[in-house]
């Protein structure tokens, strides 16, 4: 349990450094096309697969450290089993929903790679463009796994 933390921190600040190669790469290309007809050759391509790194590499922390979007004003008027009781029952619905997304993203990535599609400016295997959304969905979904263990050890233990 310990464990996950730091590693879910470390792939979210990868993540975050995924962004700002992202906006700085945006920033020289607006740089360069002010003083010259340069321009950082297929930025978008670059960009948005730096946009899908940052996005799905944070996700699992979101989860591990709480901060997923909950509706206290209802939650915290709840007895503390009820409201472990549901912690239990949403870790529950993350998994089933974060598997999903996983197994059919899967599959939809095992086909692109098959036809070998790439992007359009500068060719990137669109393989890599999914690689971040299985690794941060895959996590987030284990993540589930031991939160929902985690609720249903709190409610065996009363």
């Amino acid at each position: 349990a310990s464990a996950m933390k730091p590693i879910t921190l470390c792939l979210a600040l990868a993540g975050t450094a995924a962004f700002l190669v992202a906006v700085l790469l945006t920033v020289v290309d607006i740089a360069l096309r002010s003083v010259s007809t340069l321009t950082v050759h297929g930025l978008t391509d670059l960009v948005t697969l730096c946009t899908m790194i940052g996005a799905m590499l944070a996700i699992p922390y979101g989860f591990v450290t709480d901060q997923q979007v909950s509706i206290d004003i209802f939650t915290g008027r709840l007895s503390a089993r009820t409201q472990t009781g549901l912690r239990l029952f949403a870790a529950l619905l993350g998994l089933v929903f974060l598997a999903g997304v996983t197994w059919f993203a899967t599959g939809q990535m095992l086909t692109e790679y098959g036809y070998g599609d790439r992007s359009q400016s500068i060719g990137i295997p669109m393989v890599w463009y999914w690689v971040p959304l299985l690794v941060g969905i895959g996590l987030a979904a284990l993540v589930n796994v031991w939160l929902a263990a985690r609720e249903l050890r709190a409610l065996v233990r009363g």
